[in-house]
């Protein structure tokens, strides 16, 4: 007696759509336990816990510095300039944010080394390069997909996203896109709460 197993159909791989919305989310969290923290800074209610800190921040480095920047610059951003006009003026100001983006996160990262036995005015710098980063970074994923994803969804062919599907499939986040088993994830989960 032969039995016939109905298995589902395999899951397409994710598209650089969905990849790029999720990473997103991702970094929009991560921004989120930073804000959060913020007023106490401002207020010396607490002072910066070096340690979740640094992991946060590695996490920024780690990945969207490393990771998801340049793969917007190389694949999605110089694609969607072949396809129009449209997009020049948000594409030139956020490779641009791209390029100083590191230079803005080191400060940050020196002020926080700053504030291990440092005073109230080391902990204010530090909470002020925060509110400033932070604030920059949402408003560049704001940037991105409020007007860089509609112009994409509007004029990549199928064709043009082929290569950044494959791109963006080849991202591993170390925290959210492999969970808690993750080499960061059980620290980096702690951190975000703990923000």
């Amino acid at each position: 007696m032969h039995r016939n197993h109905s298995y589902p159909a395999p899951r397409p791989p994710p598209s650089a759509l969905a990849i790029i919305d999720g990473e997103h989310r991702s970094l929009e969290a991560v921004l989120r336990a930073l804000r959060r923290y913020v007023g106490p800074l401002r207020h010396h209610r607490v002072k910066p816990d070096c340690e979740v800190f640094a992991t946060i921040l590695s996490y920024i480095e780690t990945f969207a510095d490393r990771f998801h920047h340049p793969k917007e610059d190389e694949f999605l951003f110089r694609v969607l300039r072949e396809r129009t006009r449209d997009a020049d003026r948000v594409l030139l100001a956020l490779q641009h944010e791209h390029a100083a983006g590191p230079a803005e996160f080191n400060a940050l990262k020196r002020a926080l080394l700053r504030t291990r036995g440092g005073g109230d005015w080391e902990v204010e710098e530090f909470a002020f390069l925060l509110e400033q980063y932070t604030a920059s970074q949402g408003d560049h994923l704001r940037n991105e997909d409020g007007i860089v994803m509609p112009l994409a969804r509007r004029f990549l062919t199928p064709r043009d996203w082929e290569p950044i599907d494959l791109a963006f499939r080849a991202n591993r986040d170390p925290f959210f896109g492999i969970g808690a088993s993750g080499p960061m994830g059980s620290l980096m989960k702690c951190a975000v709460a703990m923000a």
